[in-house]
């Protein structure tokens, strides 16, 4: 929750507080306003007092010392574990049907994420209208509605994309390995987050990814996944339709990202974490 006890300095004891994120600072029109003034009077209070910080990626690290002015010595970057089950390879027949249980097709194009403005799912929705000679397979959007559901299938629809674009409102996590694993390219147009996992997940199943540019996507995606800027129809849709007809550059991708997404296995998140217990403890430099 970002936040230490209000009485915890008093007592002596050490503290390490965690943030995700200051994404209600930066685009603070997403939150409402007695949200905004909650959050800030207690996160940047608990940012001042905690002995340690550690921050989930660079780019909130990098928010923490610009908007809190928060000594980055006093800040650690450990990133979240991935959840094992995304790494487990799922058999043709695992994969079979898992298509078959949402009634997807062979061949389609998946995102994962709540269904809200900031995560920007209209931006693929413009892309797939703009390759539409490409011949792309389907768009998959799974995530429960934040807002934006409505929007997005009027969206589709006035695009004459209505065929094209499946909503999943709800996949059960142990069905997303297999539906990762079967999808063509995975999706991730999020305008700002505080790391995406999503992003780690996918390359764990061995998906080719393709993210936002910039700021915390390259953390989670690493130097095989291909980035697009948020705002810019025209990158999504090159990204996706080169992709899309080279099936050795998606092997390339698909070989570094399983390699890249190891160092979020939860042994070396644990290991990364008690580096910084252990210095908070000893009075020692944060690692």
């Amino acid at each position: 929750t970002h936040e230490i006890p209000r009485d915890l300095p008093r007592t002596g004891i050490k503290s390490v507080v965690t943030f995700a994120d200051l994404i209600f600072e930066k685009h603070p029109k997403y939150f409402p306003r007695i949200d905004r003034w909650s959050y800030r009077w207690r996160y940047r209070w608990s940012a001042a007092h905690a002995d340690a910080i550690v921050a989930i990626s660079a780019q909130t690290r990098d928010d923490l010392v610009e908007l809190y002015h928060i000594d980055p010595a006093r800040i650690a970057i450990v990133p979240p574990a991935r959840n094992p089950i995304f790494a487990a390879n799922a058999t043709d027949g695992d994969r079979a049907t898992i298509r078959s249980k949402y009634g997807l097709p062979n061949e389609f194009l998946l995102s994962v994420g709540t269904l809200e403005p900031r995560k920007n799912q209209q931006i693929l929705i413009g892309a797939l209208q703009r390759a539409r000679k490409g011949g792309l397979p389907p768009l998959v959007l799974v995530g429960r509605d934040g807002g934006s559901h409505d929007f997005l299938e009027k969206l589709s629809r006035g695009l004459g994309l209505r065929d094209r674009v499946i909503f999943l409102s709800h996949v059960e996590t142990a069905d997303l390995p297999a539906l990762m694993q079967s999808a063509t390219l995975f999706l991730y147009p999020s305008q700002i987050e505080g790391f995406g996992m999503p992003i780690v997940e996918a390359l764990s199943a061995g998906t080719p990814v393709v993210a936002s540019a910039g700021g915390c996507f390259v953390e989670a995606g690493g130097p095989g996944s291909r980035y697009a800027g948020a705002g810019d129809v025209d990158a999504w849709a090159a990204a996706i339709t080169d992709l899309v007809a080279d099936s050795q550059a998606r092997d390339r991708m698909r070989g570094a990202g399983i390699v890249y997404a190891r160092q979020f296995d939860g042994d070396r998140v644990a290991a990364r974490l008690l580096g910084v217990y252990d210095a908070v403890m000893t009075k020692r430099a944060l690692p």
